[in-house]
């Protein structure tokens, strides 16, 4: 597993050779639905349960990619609090296409009786500490379902920086 820290030299280095965020996002968001893919079954139920920063972008960019699923995006809050520009921009563009997005606003909301893969994008590999809210309560939800996880970068809750 990559460390934080190593992640954050991978993001620095393709900032200075020019490499703009939106295609890395672009590039995260096919090799995520790429998996995704390899572990479906033509017609299966995803579920993404995005967060509000750029890993939630990843995630929104890997929806565009999945049209041959039946895939459903929960945004953990408001989609005013989305945090970066290029996360709101995948967003809006999801919204405009019309694809079944739906913002959770109360944590105890997440359920995922029915999902087949799970895409958990909550939080990136700078994250440290124990989960909160809302995270905390979708990490139980993702844990408790019957479905394969797919997660973007590192599982919800799980430090990057340890070894």
């Amino acid at each position: 597993m990559i460390t934080s820290d190593r992640m954050a030299q991978v993001d620095e280095n393709a900032e200075g050779l020019g490499v703009p965020r939106k295609q890395l996002m672009e590039s995260s968001g096919h090799a995520v639905a790429r998996v995704v893919r390899e572990v479906a079954d033509p017609g299966d139920r995803v579920v993404v349960v995005a967060g509000r920063g750029n890993n939630g972008g990843d995630a929104f960019v890997t929806v565009r990619f999945l049209d041959e699923f039946e895939v459903t995006t929960l945004l953990l809050g408001r989609a005013d609090a989305i945090t970066t520009d290029i996360a709101r921009e995948n967003w809006d563009a999801l919204q405009q296409a019309e694809y079944d997005t739906r913002e959770v606003r109360d944590s105890t909301a997440v359920s995922l009786p029915d999902a087949d893969v799970v895409v958990d994008s909550m939080l990136g590999t700078g994250v440290t500490g124990a989960l909160r809210e809302p995270e905390a309560t979708a990490a139980g939800a993702i844990n408790d379902a019957d479905a394969t996880v797919v997660a973007v970068d590192v599982p919800s809750g799980v430090d990057a920086a340890t070894r």
